[in-house]
């Protein structure tokens, strides 16, 4: 497995996983949940589509993923207004509470794992890793 590069990624995934989701738990919002929230506070008004693309997810994993935080009232759906059928995503103010108390939380965990891997290969690491997923 040591070639598998499949493996090699997502064994890093779970442990970086494992470590930001220890420090949100004080927060009660998952790894997944953080990066939606922040996605909807620094574009609100995306749809379910632009939000499963941004998130490299398929529609249904993203529409289990949010069915918690509408029932906690961090976000509402609602009809975009050129295409009904389109459903819009917005924070409600709970849900901008919610980033805004998690957010040093998130902090902490990035220092963490920049201590360990250091901060200019973690930037590297993100650029590529972005540069991968871009044209998903």
């Amino acid at each position: 497995m040591d070639a598998c590069n499949g493996f090699a990624t997502r064994r890093a995934a779970r442990y970086i996983t494992r470590l930001y989701e220890r420090h949100l738990a004080a927060a009660h919002v998952t790894t997944t949940q953080f990066s939606i929230l922040v996605l909807l506070s620094e574009r609100p008004g995306m749809t379910m589509s632009e939000l499963a693309r941004a998130m490299v997810m398929d529609r249904t994993s993203l529409v289990r993923a949010i069915k918690p935080m509408q029932r906690d009232g961090w976000l509402k759906t609602e009809p975009a207004l050129d295409e009904p059928r389109k459903l819009v995503l917005s924070l409600t103010e709970p849900g901008q509470s919610k980033v805004q108390e998690a957010k040093p939380l998130w902090q902490k965990a990035q220092q963490e794992f920049e201590a360990q891997v250091g901060s200019e290969r973690a930037a590297q690491w993100r650029h590529d890793f972005f540069e991968m997923t871009r044209s998903t």
